[in-house]
This record gives structure tokens, sequence and C-alpha cells, in this order.
């Protein structure tokens, strides 16, 4: 099953910067404009088998735009905010600065001193994803068109840390994340993804534009070995013919890097060769992928075949060990490529970079960013060919504004 969040246009709340839950505020004229964007892109896309709304004005505006039949439901309404709602966003940390922190704490507070705790909300947004899935019987494509906090707390839930108040970037306006409903489990496919809008989303240029560095992150065009199953690890090569359809399409839509970076592996540097840069690729070892071992050159079921054990111990049981007995562990994956992006980032403060890499090593990397350990690291997929990943380095650290997104990304 498969379940596509929508948050709302621009509201007029939201253009005069007010923080926003209950409080009924209509689609700006430039929100209006987002939800016909959106629409197009979901109408030209896969079909829904269901689609609801929050009952809340600006949420069904957004899904009107679609032109599609939909119903309301209840359940999908913003975060009761109480005396926080229609308060401009600057001004709640000076009229409210006990409440936030305690929040920010992770206290069960009554928000605005009569809206709903954190464990409130999150319980309710749970319960509307449970029956949601037990409507469809875990089978389908639904829409959901709802709110930013609402999203946030989807997210949250899947990745299993519901009680987090904030791990990633503002949900944008129109922006579309996406969870798979598995037999295994939830996982989050795609996140904010807005790319209709433009290839950064909003919460990242702003940053941008306030002096923080942004980095794209890009995996490489398709492979021979992507397309036949088979991992590749360490092992090097080009990029196929898709792959390079692929990467010169990103390079059309996404526009120019002022510097690029690359893994030193061939397929990485081949999609940042036909990628649009001021200058060659600077490469980084530290970018290239996890180091497979003995798998690398086999398929999952070859693999599962010729090492059950040390499958089993990965895959069944979440134990962090070298990959195919002399390869890289998760945890010592993510350490090298999170010191690689790091010193990229901090070499160029306030500028918009972007860096080719692979797909567990940007995987490994944004599921740290939001705390998932190896044993949560399969509640966010891999990221697709020429997929996109944008972070955002500020005072506070790396933040993770979106994943998986780009042109060639279907939703």
């Amino acid at each position: 099953m498969e379940i596509v969040f929508l948050r709302h246009g621009e509201s007029t709340g939201n253009a005069s910067g007010l923080i926003q839950g209950r409080g009924s505020s209509p689609l700006s004229e430039r929100g209006a404009a987002q939800a016909d964007v959106v629409a197009r892109r979901l109408t030209e896309g896969k079909p829904f088998d269901l689609i609801v709304s929050s009952d809340m004005e600006r949420a069904v505006q957004t899904v009107d735009a679609l032109g599609l039949p939909f119903e309301t439901d209840p359940a999908w309404r913003e975060v009761d905010l109480g005396a926080w709602d229609g308060v401009p966003i600057t001004e709640v940390a000076e009229r409210f600065p006990e409440e936030l922190a305690a929040l920010r704490r992770g206290e069960p507070v009554r928000i605005g001193g009569t809206g709903e705790t954190f464990p409130e909300f999150t319980a309710r947004v749970r319960g509307a994803i449970d029956g949601l899935v037990e409507r469809m019987d875990g089978t389908g494509r639904v829409l959901v068109s709802a709110h930013g906090g609402v999203i946030e707390r989807v997210v949250a839930i899947v990745i299993g840390r519901a009680h987090a108040v904030a791990f990633a970037g503002r949900v944008g306006n129109t922006s579309l994340t996406t969870v798979s409903v598995r037999p295994s489990g939830m996982c989050i496919d795609h996140y904010n993804d807005a790319t209709h809008l433009g290839p950064v989303s909003g919460w990242a240029a702003e940053r941008l534009a306030a002096g923080d560095t942004v980095v794209a992150l890009v995996r490489h065009g398709q492979t021979a070995a992507n397309d036949s199953g088979v991992w590749q690890g360490h092992t090097d090569g080009g990029i196929d013919e898709e792959g390079r359809r692929q990467a010169t399409r990103l390079a059309g839509w996404y526009g120019t890097f002022e510097t690029l970076y690359s893994s030193p592996l061939g397929r990485a540097l081949e999609t940042a060769a036909l990628l649009r840069a001021d200058g060659a690729p600077v490469i980084v070892p530290g970018l290239m992928e996890l180091g497979m071992g003995e798998w690398e050159g086999h398929t999952v079921e070859e693999i599962k075949a010729g090492w059950p054990g040390i499958w089993r111990a990965v895959y069944d049981e979440g134990e962090d060990i070298p990959r195919g007995g002399d390869g890289e562990t998760w945890s010592g994956m993510v350490a090298r490529v999170s010191e690689a992006i790091g010193g990229i980032a901090r070499a160029h403060r306030g500028r918009l970079i972007g860096v080719v890499s692979h797909g567990a090593a940007i995987r490994g990397f944004c599921s740290s960013l939001i705390g998932l350990d190896h044993e949560r690291r399969r509640s966010l997929i891999a990221p697709g060919n020429t997929s996109v990943s944008h972070v955002v380095f500020g005072a506070d650290g790396p933040v993770l504004a979106d994943y998986n997104i780009g042109p060639l990304q279907v939703i």
C-alpha cells in the first residue's frame, strides 16, 4: 500500500507569518497557484484508489484543485495549538517561553494552555494511519491532503521517533511525502518533494539565503548492475544508456552547481561529468559506496544462498557486521561518509554544493540525520538513481531538508 501525503498550499496565515493550528485560513493567491501546479503533477501520475482530506479549509481547497472525488476526515486536522493559534511565529518564543522550552524537552505540555499535547496529537495521527490501512486492507494507493504538523507526525511514527518534536526541515507547501506500507512495516519513500515548484525546497532556499550551506546529494545514474539486481559496492564501472539519459535530464532540470564533488567510482564520476558545474568534479574517496566484500557482483538471491549466516545476522537479527565477510559495517560507512560530507560543507559556507555518491552512502548519511540507527535504517528507502536529497548545514548542524526527490522520482 502507498500513501501520498500532500501539504496544503500557502494559506493567508502562512503568508502573514502566523503559526496555524485549527484556525480557518484560506489559500493565498500564491497558494492557489501552488495547488494548481501540484494538481497537474498528481493527475498526470499514477491514479489513486482513494483521496482523503482534512476538513480544514486550506487542505480542502488544495485537494479540490485536482478535480477528483474526495472525502473529508477530521482525524487529519492540524494540531490544536490553543492560545498559540494565529500568533506571529516570531512572537511565540517571547510570549510562551516556558511552554515552548518544555515542549522542546519532550514534556507532555498542553500547547497554548488548551490545545493538544504532543502525545495526544501523535496518537490521533497514528489512529488515522491505522484506520486508513485497515480500510484499504493494506493495499492500493491513497492521497491524503493534510498539514505540515500532521505530516511531520506521520514521518516520526514511521521512523520510530514518535516522541521527537523536531528531526528534519520544515514540510513545504504542496510538498509530497510518500509512505509505503508493507508486511514488514512502514517506510518513507520520498520526503518533502516539492519539485513541481523547483529543485530546492522553500525551507532550504530560505536557509541558503540566510547564510547556511546546502548540500545536494545526488545518487549516480543507473548501471547495468542496478538494472539486473547485482550489488556493486566498491566494484567499479560506469553507467548505462538509461543512466546517461537520467543524468542528462537531471542536469537540464537542476541547473548549474557552483562546485561539484564526486565519489571516485566510475558510475559517480560519469554522472557528475554530465551534470552542470563551474569546473570539473572534485574527487573525495570518503563518498564511496558501502563496501560489500565478497557479496559484490552477486544478486540478493545468490547472496542469501551463498552466505546464509551473514545474511541472517544482518537482515534478520539486525547485527551490524562487515558485509560479505570482509566488507564494511553500516556504522563504519556512515561515519566515513558523514566526515566527507561535513568537510565539504565546512569548506563552502553559505553555498549550494553538489555531491554525487551512492544509494547506501546517501541513505546511511540521511538516516543518521533523522536518528535512525542500523536496526531502523530500512524505515528510509534507498534513493533512486539520479534522485536528489538536500541537507542544510547551519548553526545546529546538518538537518535533512528533503529526500529522494527529482524529475525521475514518480509520485
